[in-house]
């Protein structure tokens, strides 16, 4: 566990930019850092909802099981992120069950302390249903590409909503630095592997998409938007 954080680190985080000095002086002595290698589990779906967390580097997967435990849904963090989300103000127990992708590093604090502030905050309240709001409809968005019949539209749908949702602007054209394999991928688009496979294969040949360790980079985003119309 690392050192405390200041206000000023606290201001990095866009939830906290517009709080009185005097709140996040309160909040501080509550504020942990900790770093988690990858592979590790954060939270377990079930578990009481005690922490909030605010990713700072790294890639988290949050995933929800039905009763047979079975694969249900799942979902991807990048930095600078909150979460969870869900259940905020309304569950004693998480949702979903979070897993570091990459080594991370998180902030966190207990849950009650973060969400009495949030009370007393229009304008944090404010900015937590905004991000609700955009993730809501990003999810609504990525039902209504991944829910086709077409095995191959459902892979490119996916890597849209990817390159969409975790894409970053750099030398190489859009890269999503969160690693992906190709049983990943098929889970998340509701296809076998060898149909993930051969589409990444198909695509690389056409210079479309490359795979750099576990990373999708592509110079032709327009491909994949063009693809889920």
């Amino acid at each position: 566990m690392s050192q405390r954080w200041t206000i000023d680190d606290l201001r990095q985080i866009d939830v906290f930019q517009k709080c009185a000095s005097r709140e996040l002086e309160t909040l501080l002595p509550h504020v942990y850092c900790r770093t988690y290698r990858k592979g590790q589990i954060l939270f377990m779906e079930g578990d009481p909802r005690e922490r909030v967390y605010f990713l700072m580097d790294g890639y988290v997967k949050l995933e929800r099981l039905n009763e047979a435990a079975t694969y249900q849904y799942a979902d991807y963090l990048k930095p600078k992120q909150l979460f969870p989300y869900s259940g905020m103000f309304t569950e004693t127990y998480y949702r979903h069950s979070a897993e570091a992708l990459t080594d991370i590093s998180v902030i966190y604090m207990p849950t009650d302390r973060f969400e009495q502030l949030v009370s007393r905050n229009a304008t944090m309240l404010l900015h937590i249903v905004g991000q609700m709001n955009r993730i809501l409809d990003l999810h609504e968005r990525r039902v209504q590409e991944i829910i086709t019949p077409s095995a191959t539209d459902r892979v490119l749908n996916t890597i849209h909503y990817l390159i969409e949702d975790l894409g970053e602007r750099d030398a190489d054209g859009v890269r999503v630095r969160c690693p992906f394999t190709t049983v990943e991928l098929s889970r998340i688009s509701g296809t076998s592997r060898e149909t993930v496979s051969n589409i990444l294969s198909r695509l690389r040949k056409e210079d479309i998409l490359q795979v750099e360790a576990r990373q999708l980079v592509t110079e032709h985003p327009e491909y994949f938007e063009q693809a889920s119309h």
